[in-house]
């Protein structure tokens, strides 16, 4: 199983959280996936079919070799869905998400669920597999939104441009978001904008938008050419995840008294990049109702 044997455990009914108990360093994979499986067969009531479990558990995780391997064709599979109607995410069905996501979009999907950037930044570290990355990132949301998380996840995944996987999610949850659709458009309340701050998810406007100028534009903020040639290192591909870092270097260079938003808005004149001014401007208006920045 390599180093994907978390994801397995998933796979087999076991939660996240509880695999990553048997999680250890590279030397010692293969005892803590030994040790992983020994527990969950130990914790298996009696009624059970083993070995039918494994084999579809195997097999879902792209190793249909190792299964027929093991049990040959003998072995059918077993429903081992645990999926929840209602709102709420269990591990199974993060997983679901985690095998359709866009392994390039994991970073991007996180900010618009309003994790930190910082924090998505030591999932990364932390994980060597991107597929763990991404289960990583989706536990930690899920942990953390205790309510409405399938509306928060269509909307995010819609908002990726995910709109395949944002319905496969609606309807394996039995979701339909279109009264809470009206709802939002008759009532809507807007954000606080204190002094030109921009959060993540600015930056991820500003970033999805920038393309191959992202380099520039951090010249003209302010950025030396080494640190910009280190994040391209770091985080590219895709792009947008480099001028997203970039930003948030940037912004947590600034003294409290600094206007993001008009700081932002002098570069972008200076790059050339009226159309994106002409998005903020409409992205600002529909966010916080007002500009505190001439865009």
């Amino acid at each position: 199983m390599n180093f994907s044997w978390r994801r397995v455990g998933v796979r087999l009914g076991l939660k996240w959280s509880k695999v990553n108990m048997f999680n250890s360093n590279d030397t010692q994979t293969q005892k803590a996936a030994e040790n992983m499986m020994n527990y969950w067969r130990s914790n298996l009531s009696s009624d059970i079919h083993q070995r039918k479990m494994l084999s579809t558990a195997l097999k879902q995780h792209k190793l249909r070799k190792l299964a027929e391997e093991l049990f040959g064709g003998e072995i059918g599979d077993e429903n081992l869905d645990t999926q929840e109607g209602g709102k709420c995410f269990n591990d199974q069905d993060l997983l679901f998400i985690c095998d359709q996501l866009d392994p390039e979009s994991w970073r991007r999907l996180g900010v618009r669920l309003k994790l930190k950037w910082s924090d998505i930044k030591k999932i990364a570290n932390n994980n060597r597999q991107v597929e763990d990355r991404i289960m990583e990132l989706l536990v930690t949301w899920r942990d953390f939104q205790t309510k409405n998380q399938v509306p928060i996840m269509v909307k995010a995944l819609r908002q990726q441009q995910l709109v395949g996987l944002a319905r496969d999610v609606s309807e394996r949850h039995g979701y339909s978001d279109e009264p809470e659709v009206a709802q939002t458009q008759t009532n809507k309340k807007y954000q606080t904008l204190e002094h030109g701050c921009l959060d993540d998810t600015d930056m991820l406007i500003i970033s999805e938008s920038l393309d191959n100028d992202w380099k520039y534009f951090g010249i003209y903020l302010g950025l030396k050419r080494s640190e910009i040639n280190q994040i391209q290192s770091d985080f590219t591909p895709p792009t947008v995840d480099a001028s997203i870092e970039m930003l948030v270097q940037w912004r947590e260079r600034q003294k409290a008294e600094v206007n993001h938003l008009k700081t932002i808005t002098e570069a972008l004149n200076k790059v050339e990049r009226i159309d994106i001014k002409e998005e903020l401007e409409s992205y600002y208006q529909n966010k916080y109702g007002k500009i505190e920045a001439k865009v």
